[in-house]
């Protein structure tokens, strides 16, 4: 009894060691896969190369239509207008303002309401129908004779004393002025007489100048409509009387708005 309880373990001892070790069942996603060896190229003599065909690889086919591909351009799309945007009217033709220009026309300045009314009714019994209006502007005053070349203050008034004693009296000396040390020797709305009055000063030694003289404020114009396009106003029809009205303008009239 004793034998056969030691025969049944040793064949229980054999068995295991027969299932664990040689008889082994591995899983197929545990094997190595085999690898297959590749065949030697074969040789090939020179003849044969040159009697082969070529052929063409597959992969310049496939690079081809990645060509024919990338050439599709994508539709072009035109962009959305904003709707804030403003269409602006087209701009009128230059030919227009001349023609505006030659079929209207201001005269002026004037340098008060009376030389100003005093021309609208010279201009209405030529038949015209006038138009006046104000602006800021600068007004023609006269032919201006001074002396400017003196250089300081003690100068001047030694100048001014010899005007004085040779009877040239209506002479100040302006203060202020750019240059300084001017003297002034009057304003006259006659080219003449500003002419005489520079010559006596030349005559004591003193070298005088002629200028327009202006002055800025409100000035007087008329606006006139033209009887025929390109039609010139004679502006001597102003200058009659005592109260002659010198250094009249013709300018186009300004648009409106």
């Amino acid at each position: 009894m004793r034998a056969f309880c030691l025969l049944l373990l040793l064949v229980n001892a054999l068995y295991f060691i027969w299932s664990q070790v040689i008889d082994v069942q591995v899983s197929s996603l545990d094997r190595v896969p085999i690898r297959i060896a590749a065949p030697p190229p074969r040789i090939v003599l020179a003849k044969e190369a040159q009697n082969e065909p070529a052929e063409q690889p597959q992969p310049e086919e496939e690079e081809e239509r990645v060509a024919d591909l990338r050439d599709i351009t994508p539709p072009q799309v035109a962009p959305l207008e904003s709707p804030t945007t403003v269409q602006r009217p087209p701009s009128a033709p230059e030919q227009t303002t001349r023609e505006d220009a030659l079929t209207c026309s201001s005269v002026g300045p004037f340098a008060d309401l009376g030389q100003a009314s005093q021309a609208q009714a010279t201009l209405r019994s030529l038949g015209f129908a006038p138009r006046q209006r104000v602006e800021q502007g600068e007004l023609w005053t006269g032919y201006w004779v001074s002396v400017r070349d003196l250089a300081t203050r003690e100068a001047a008034e030694d100048a001014l004393k010899t005007l004085n004693a040779n009877g040239i009296t209506d002479v100040y000396l302006m203060p202020g002025s750019d240059p300084p040390n001017v003297l002034s020797l009057g304003v006259f709305s006659d080219y003449q007489r500003a002419q005489r009055r520079s010559e006596e000063v030349k005559a004591i030694g003193l070298n005088p100048q002629i200028s327009d003289r202006k002055r800025a404020g409100s000035v007087f114009w008329i606006d006139v409509d033209l009887k025929e396009p390109g039609q010139t106003i004679d502006t001597s029809v102003f200058q009659v009387g005592q109260s002659r009205i010198l250094r009249l303008e013709l300018r186009g009239c300004p648009q409106s708005g």
